[in-house]
């Protein structure tokens, strides 16, 4: 079944089944989610990652429920051990695949959450401080800044046409070791390529989702002009009706297009920035960017 008739039938049939998580938590496990690695990306499942610069922790889009809807997850969840370093928690958009209150919980109390207006009001009852950004708002941190940038997506929780800009937001993260972009969900849109010459990301997590998979992430990856492409968006979930998603939507194709700069992780698999990024620097440039 193609994968934009599947996205159809599931968001059809949710208007009828009440939508909810499941009260069963899944069990975790310090040995397929070790303590992250010290500056390396972390992919933990589905659009979260664990971004470790220099010890100071950042998490992108955590949802660690058993089930929502008609996923269900197949791994287990990070430990305490293991989310212990989280200082930054970045929610890029409301819908219930990235956003979890009882998962923003489970990090620890100091931690501090950045996200588009739409998602505050489900934060009240988590305890964590939270910042709204727009596209253009900085956030300061001891080794850098994060930038929100636009997205093109349904930011609200329950929305499938996008609003207003910046309902949905990505965001750059600079580090001493380069800058990283994370997409957020989004569908391709000409404002990449305004991210890619602002910000030159060496790496860019790029969800792959029915908005954007394949050749349209494959020009994503090209307007960010990033070094390094790490897809997201799979690997924590089955879905109950059609099964597993073992690997990023139309991955054959960004293989093949960009197969220099794709790093493929699996759930609990990491990456060195520093190294990666050393290694990039030896890449011929892209023959579409010159």
């Amino acid at each position: 079944m193609r994968p934009a008739l599947r996205t159809i039938i599931i968001a059809v049939l949710s208007l009828f089944i009440p939508v909810s998580f499941s009260l069963s938590a899944p069990k975790e496990d310090g040995d397929f989610f070790p303590p992250p690695l010290r500056n390396h990306v972390t992919f933990w499942g589905h659009a979260c990652c664990y971004i470790d610069v220099d010890g100071f922790g950042i998490v992108t889009d955590p949802v660690f429920t058993g089930r929502y809807i008609f996923r269900r997850r197949k791994i287990p969840v990070p430990p305490p051990q293991s989310r212990a370093g989280t200082r930054l928690i970045l929610i890029s958009h409301a819908h219930m695949d990235h956003l979890h209150p009882e998962t923003i919980v489970m990090f620890p109390d100091s931690a501090i959450v950045l996200c588009p207006w739409t998602v505050p009001g489900y934060l009240e009852e988590t305890g964590k401080d939270f910042r709204i950004m727009r596209p253009g708002d900085i956030y300061e941190y001891p080794h850098g800044r994060i930038i929100a940038v636009e997205a093109d997506h349904p930011g609200k929780r329950y929305a499938l046409r996008k609003g207003g800009t910046g309902d949905a937001i990505g965001f750059i993260i600079t580090t001493p070791y380069g800058n990283i972009y994370y997409s957020g969900d989004t569908g391709y849109f000409d404002g990449m390529n305004e991210i890619g010459s602002t910000w030159q990301p060496e790496i860019a997590i790029i969800n792959i989702t029915p908005h954007l998979r394949g050749g349209s992430a494959v020009r994503a990856a090209w307007a960010t002009r990033a070094k390094v492409v790490i897809p997201v968006h799979f690997g924590a979930y089955d879905y109950i009706l059609f099964g597993p998603l073992k690997s990023p939507r139309g991955y054959d194709d960004i293989r093949e297009l960009i197969s220099e700069q794709a790093v493929l992780l699996q759930p609990g698999e990491s990456l060195s920035m520093e190294r990666e990024v050393r290694k990039a620097g030896d890449q011929k440039p892209n023959p579409r960017l010159e």
